[in-house]
């Protein structure tokens, strides 16, 4: 018996910042992606009609203005879509490894 054949889904549920759900849909994402300029002072970034927009902007102009919780579920949320996530790995100036953030300051940071 032939495999059956797999799909992306045209939406996902993602959490946002007021502790709600939102959906986020294909079509939204597509819409928004028109009007969310490329920006690289962003460390997450989703490709999207051969740009490479912030994720995290493009999920938040796709629900109109309501923020996604954090960065992780913009990626994720996208991701479900199918769509492909560059992220940018920051590496120490004096000796050439990639940094490691603490849990604190993970837990400190904020965006």
């Amino acid at each position: 018996m032939a495999p059956e054949p797999t799909s992306t889904p045209v939406e996902t549920r993602v959490r946002l910042k007021d502790g709600g759900y939102a959906v986020l849909t294909l079509a939204d994402v597509a819409v928004a992606a028109l009007h969310t300029p490329e920006d690289d002072k962003y460390d997450v970034l989703a490709v999207v009609g051969g740009k490479n927009v912030p994720a995290l902007v493009l999920v938040r102009n796709a629900l109109k203005g309501r923020d996604p919780w954090n960065t992780n579920v913009a990626e994720m949320a996208l991701h479900d879509l199918g769509f492909s996530i560059l992220v940018r790995r920051r590496f120490d100036n004096d000796t050439g490894e990639p940094v490691r953030l603490t849990r604190e300051q993970i837990n400190n940071s904020s965006l």
